[in-house]
């Protein structure tokens, strides 16, 4: 593993790790939800050093030192440095450029791009430039000679360039956390160039999969670079990055052990209780137009109009928190699933009995969460495309006799290969692995369940953290 030994980590990302928020009066700090706080949180504490990200809680910047700073998440921590972000930044680099241009992009969905709006697009281009060069400015007030940065995701692709024109030597890794599309996809975007200009001056960028990793090399032989498929190495000119796909874990050990925990067992005796058919199918989900809900939805309808013995024998519940709320197109996809779901229960339901419960409450702490996942017999999990998909590795984790069907455009399908693997795409192929999946003989879900649960303990986050590090030191 790379040696921290008098070396400090810079680590820059879009999304905070804690944020600071008032609340009667008094300013609170609160640890964020989502995978790259539980993937880079424990290292940092461990390790120390800056964090670079956006702030955007009313009391982000009230709690900051002089140099922009606050320790999290005690005086012990390590420092986060906020930047603070203007509403046309927002609008242009974050809602504009990174969520209506790359994120359709590299999901390969350019039709839910705005590029035909080139006016706007490019208007989009020249803030995310602008964030991106604040972002770099806040690295070269912190580095130093023996400092590491390693930067995160699809926001930040034009800072490791832009680091690397004023400390030519310094020590950078990237990883890219969402699916590469193919250059006939990525290319498409007028500034593809660009942006892989910007992420190679890394001197490693890091993807999910193999797949992924593949497709950057080829869009990146496409822009004129010199690409070693074999090795996985692009050589610029300015120098030579290494390529690899290191899939991100869970930590297996925490959920695991979850089962054990009073609150988590009164939540699954009440649910139990709650939801009384013999079945239950589990869908989590952030409210996405990349993660396929309706058509999973018309897939379960088709279930029960072909398997009638069901009805009233199986219920799934569908827990879809609200994402990116100022997006229309993501309050169309809210409306679009009510109205399917209130369709489904008006032509099935009986007396006693809806076939779906759908949820769209924010569910603060996996104490709330675990329960649905151990009171579920099948996880139906079944993006249209996704980078990884953790939801499925904590299914796998947290149920212990449980089945998961997962799509094979998932990241995750290219190591839970014991799942049920679906096309999403395809109804007919999807409520058969529902049917499947419920009448799976007993011996057959454990095998399959002990292989999963094998594969996902041994490459666990701690797992994620270390190969990542070897490999951007070799």
């Amino acid at each position: 593993m790379m040696s921290f030994e008098n070396r400090r980590l810079i680590l820059v990302s879009n999304a905070e790790p804690y944020a600071h928020s008032r609340r009667d009066g008094e300013v609170e700090l609160e640890k964020l939800a989502g995978g790259l706080t539980s993937a880079m949180d424990p290292l940092m504490q461990n390790v120390g050093g800056v964090w670079i990200a956006w702030g955007r809680e009313r009391a982000d910047f009230d709690v900051l030192n002089s140099e922009g700073k606050v320790k999290v998440p005690d005086k012990n921590g390590y420092d986060l440095k906020r930047i603070k972000l203007s509403k046309e930044e927002v609008e242009g680099f974050y809602l504009g450029f990174s969520n209506k241009i790359l994120w359709p992009i590299c999901h390969s969905m350019p039709q839910k791009s705005v590029l035909d709006d080139y006016s706007s697009s490019k208007k989009y281009w020249e803030l995310y430039r602008k964030v991106n060069r604040r972002y770099a400015n806040a690295v070269l007030d912190e580095v130093e000679e023996e400092d590491l940065i390693w930067i995160h995701d699809y926001h930040l692709t034009l800072v490791p360039d832009l680091v690397r024109e004023e400390h030519p030597d310094t020590d950078i890794a990237f990883f890219w956390h969402i699916p590469w599309p193919p250059w006939e996809i990525f290319g498409s975007l007028p500034w593809s160039d660009r942006i892989m200009e910007g992420m190679l001056a890394s001197d490693f960028v890091g993807f999910h999969t193999s797949i992924y990793k593949n497709n950057f090399l080829m869009c990146t032989e496409r822009a004129n670079n010199i690409v070693n498929m074999k090795e996985s190495r692009v050589t610029t000119k300015t120098g030579v990055t290494r390529i690899s796909s290191v899939p991100l874990g869970i930590d297996y050990g925490l959920f695991s052990s979850m089962r054990e925990k009073k609150e988590v067992k009164d939540k699954t005796r009440y649910l139990r209780d709650e939801i009384s058919t013999e079945k239950v199918i589990i869908s989590v989900d952030r409210l996405d137009y990349t993660k396929g809900i309706p058509q999973r939805l018309r897939a379960f309808e088709h279930f029960l109009k072909e398997n009638p013995e069901f009805l009233k024998k199986v219920t799934l519940v569908q827990r879809v928190p609200p994402s990116r709320r100022s997006v229309s197109e993501y309050q169309s996809i809210l409306n679009e699933i009510h109205r399917i779901v209130g369709e489904i229960n008006g032509n099935f339901s009986k007396a006693d009995w809806v076939p779906i419960r759908s949820y769209h409450r924010f569910l603060p702490s996996l104490e709330q969460l675990v329960p649905y996942y151990r009171i579920a017999d099948v996880a139906l999990v079944t993006p249209l495309m996704d980078g990884m998909n953790l939801v499925s590795k904590e299914y796998v984790a947290s149920t212990e006799e449980g089945v998961l069907i997962l799509s094979q455009f998932a990241g995750a399908s290219e190591e839970l290969e014991e799942a049920i693997i679906v096309n999403p795409h395809d109804m007919e192929e999807t409520a058969n692995a529902i049917k499947k999946a419920l009448t799976m003989p007993q011996e057959e879900k454990k095998t399959r369940l002990k292989k999963l649960k094998k594969r996902i303990k041994e490459k666990d986050l701690q797992w994620w953290r270390k190969k990542f590090l070897e490999k951007w030191q070799g």
